[in-house]
């Protein structure tokens, strides 16, 4: 008797069971689907591959970014930063090699004025003459320098040439060395073979190289002399005022980056500790 209760409990409990499944599933029917994932904006992001670093870093490469040069060696910049305080990679890497075409593409004007405003502002240090000239292959720029005589029949390359800035400073630092007997003697043999002009003829606009020029021939013919400087501008009283007024204008914070380097040229006297 108990049984047979049990048995019909079960018959009459089935198809309630066969009601709610049916229900569920009309239900979840009507419901909208739920998604697989969700969407999100993707952001682009490069990891260093720097071996100074154990970890990758990663790091978003800024919209201004558009060089391929800067997109390769940017995030190695910045994980320079974060380990060295600053941008400038040593040249004995990967990295390193980019950063000093990354410095010439700059010079060249090959790189956005975005891209190296945002650069400086990172602290990276780009091309000074001196740069240029010990960074440049000296055959090279040879043969750019024979090539702009045979268009243009001169040596006479202004310092800020659009069409090559670099040229244009490679010319100015051979110059300053010559001067100063520091351009090594196989170089000067190779310039003097094609006749070289050494001095520059262009007038730069301005009295202070006029002056300038009358100075260093005077300084120049006193040291071929075997004559002490300090005697020759004393008995020179202009020659001596003017450099004393140098001197004050850099003082005074208004001389300019290359006319300390002209006055650092003038021989046989420290102009800064002049005086009248």
């Amino acid at each position: 008797m108990r049984s047979m209760t049990s048995s019909s409990h079960k018959r009459s409990f089935l198809p309630a069971l066969s009601l709610l499944f049916t229900s569920s599933a009309a239900f979840q029917a009507i419901l909208p689907p739920t998604p697989l994932a969700t969407t999100r904006p993707t952001t682009l992001i490069f990891l260093s591959s720097s071996p100074s670093n154990d970890v990758n870093e990663p790091s978003i490469l800024p919209t201004v970014v558009t060089s391929p040069v800067l997109t390769a060696v940017y995030p190695a910049l910045l994980a320079h930063i974060s380990t060295h305080g600053h941008p400038n990679i040593p040249l004995g890497s990967a990295d390193g090699k980019r950063c000093k075409t990354l410095r010439r593409l700059a010079f060249q004007n090959k790189i956005t004025t975005d891209e190296m405003t945002h650069l400086t502002e990172l602290g990276f240090r780009f091309h000074s003459l001196e740069d240029v000239y010990h960074e440049c292959d000296f055959d090279e720029m040879m043969v750019k320098l024979r090539t702009y005589h045979e268009e243009f029949g001169t040596f006479q390359i202004p310092k800020k040439y659009e069409e090559d800035p670099e040229l244009g400073a490679w010319v100015t630092m051979v110059r300053r060395l010559y001067r100063t007997g520091e351009l090594p003697l196989d170089q000067v043999e190779k310039m003097e073979e094609i006749q070289f002009e050494w001095v520059s003829t262009r007038k730069c606009g301005s009295s202070f190289m006029s002056r300038y020029r009358e100075v260093l021939e005077r300084l120049n013919g006193a040291v071929e002399d075997g004559l002490e400087v300090e005697d020759v501008l004393s008995e020179e009283e202009e020659l001596r005022k003017w450099i004393y007024a140098q001197k004050c204008a850099y003082e005074n914070g208004k001389l300019s980056d290359s006319r300390i380097q002209y006055m650092n040229d003038l021989p046989g006297i420290d102009w800064r500790n002049i005086s009248v």
